[in-house]
């Protein structure tokens, strides 16, 4: 005959996240994609070039654009970037008000529109590099 010791019952404890948050964080790791800073800097100099580009480009280069400034967004929030960076916070803002706006129909219009954004892109990655957040393209 064994004889066994009785085991104290396990502590019970929460977990950290319920099934809706656990799922939450994995539709966003399916979605991640990692900061192409190479592409970002193209996207950047198309949009505030002295030529701008086609109207059938611009459609495509807003919505990447868009792409980057969320990016951008999840860096800075990561790092608690607007909350020591009045600056970073700005451009947040910014740029969150440029992506509820739709491109403009008309040509001149759109095109401000498009260096608008491009601006917002390039000033928050200067930002961010500069406060050690992101790395530029060494």
């Amino acid at each position: 005959m064994t004889m066994t010791l009785p085991r104290p019952a396990p502590d019970t404890c929460s977990p950290p996240f319920d099934a809706y948050e656990i799922a939450d964080i994995l539709s966003r790791l399916k979605r991640w994609k990692p900061l192409d800073v190479d592409a970002l800097l193209d996207d950047v100099a198309g949009a505030l070039d002295d030529i701008p580009p086609a109207a059938l480009e611009m459609p495509g280069l807003i919505h990447r654009l868009h792409r980057h400034l969320d990016q951008l967004a999840d860096i800075s929030i990561a790092n608690a970037a607007s909350e020591r960076d009045g600056g970073v916070a700005r451009l947040l803002a910014q740029g969150a008000n440029l992506q509820t706006t739709s491109l403009p129909s008309e040509l001149a219009e759109a095109q401000r529109h498009l260096r608008r954004v491009g601006w917002v892109v390039n000033e928050l990655v200067d930002r961010l590099v500069a406060a050690k957040y992101m790395k530029g393209t060494e």
